[in-house]
């Protein structure tokens, strides 16, 4: 039996109840920092809860985003269509519906694929294109993790950290999630570009902990679903169960476009942090 949950649409009394002129607030905050494993400088942008500036004493979990230029602002998103995830935030926290967390948004560079991407993609001529993804993920996990849990107030153990993106960022969030158990137990795959490497990542199902909650979806019309239906059979035999540690989403009429992410971002959200019952499950 194959289940699918449903979209819980931003019409909903629940995510409505509380008009947006008498919302709290979250703020962004820029960040920028040099890494010395991928040899390069990067932005990075930070949601705070609201009420964070208010509550000194309290800590919050933290969601680690890959292309963060894309959350935001319009002109920096990809096609000048951003996910707005500040605004879906600030209206899940405000009718109490996630507890507040803090959002990590790392901006992508040009050198996207190769950060991205764990194995290299062989192209003509003999040539072969990314496969520094552990570059990357060192950077954020000795680099980057130590500076947020050290200028901001963080829940630092796994089981409070979070990484997700989509398409190679969905690739490079499963990757995490494999290798670095211990810092990542929230893994977020939003149409993830399972095809690199020629599916190389549906290979490694053996190196993945029990011990993740994961999230993943696809939309019905990008080229993903079955690469995607296969990992969630692959999960389903390692153990996971739908709604419990497992959220899962075929996407009606999805496409593998921001738009269509930005539009479904409160699902996982809720998955992670909040009231998995809104996720109403049909068979």
């Amino acid at each position: 039996m194959t289940h699918r949950i449903k979209k819980l649409s931003l019409k909903n009394k629940a995510l409505n109840a509380i008009h947006p002129a008498h919302w709290h607030r979250g703020r962004i905050q820029r960040l920028e920092i040099h890494s010395r494993h991928l040899h390069n400088h990067r932005h990075v942008d930070i949601y705070l809860p609201p009420g964070y500036d208010h509550t000194p004493g309290r800590h919050y979990p933290v969601l680690y985003m890959h292309d963060g230029n894309n959350l935001f602002y319009k002109h920096l998103a990809f096609g000048h269509h951003p996910w707005h995830a500040d605004q879906m935030l600030d209206r899940l926290i405000n009718h109490g519906l996630i507890e507040p967390i803090i959002l990590v948004g790392v901006f992508n560079t040009p050198g996207r694929v190769y950060e991205y991407t764990w194995t290299p993609m062989p192209k003509r001529r003999g040539h072969t294109e990314g496969g520094g993804g552990h570059f990357y993920a060192h950077f954020l996990v000795d680099e980057l993790k130590p500076r947020i849990d050290r200028d901001f107030r963080t829940l630092t153990g796994p089981e409070h950290t979070g990484t997700m993106g989509s398409s190679l960022g969905g690739l490079i969030s499963w990757y995490l999630g494999l290798y670095f158990p211990f810092v990542f137990q929230k893994v977020g795959l939003i149409s993830p570009s399972l095809w690199w490497g020629r599916g190389h990542a549906l290979t490694e199902m053996h190196k993945l902990s029990t011990d993740m909650q994961i999230w993943l979806d696809t939309g019905t019309r990008e080229g993903s679903s079955r690469a995607v239906e296969m990992l969630k059979r692959k999960l389903h035999h390692k153990g996971y169960q739908d709604g419990h540690n497992l959220g899962f989403l075929l996407d009606r009429g999805g496409r593998h476009h921001e738009h269509s992410w930005g539009q479904r971002l409160h699902l996982p959200l809720l998955f992670f942090y909040g009231r998995k019952e809104l996720l109403r499950v049909r068979a």
